[in-house]
């Protein structure tokens, strides 16, 4: 992996982090448990989707081979 594909991967990890762990806290200190586990699981579809579609839009095909 180069210096470019590797500087995309960790910006990758760390907006996933960052936001799965916000919303995470949010909905355990607020949503009833049955409830919280189908809202975590969404909103990781959604965030993987929002951040897939702006990675291919500027062309950051680290993923690729």
């Amino acid at each position: 992996m180069t210096v470019k594909g590797a500087i995309y991967f960790f910006v990758f990890v760390f907006i996933l982090v960052g936001v799965f762990g916000i919303t995470t806290w949010v909905v355990l200190t607020n949503v009833h448990p049955p409830l919280s586990f189908a809202v975590i699981a969404f909103l990781w579809g959604i965030t993987l989707a929002i951040l897939y579609l702006a990675f291919d839009k500027a062309g950051w095909n680290w993923w690729g081979s």
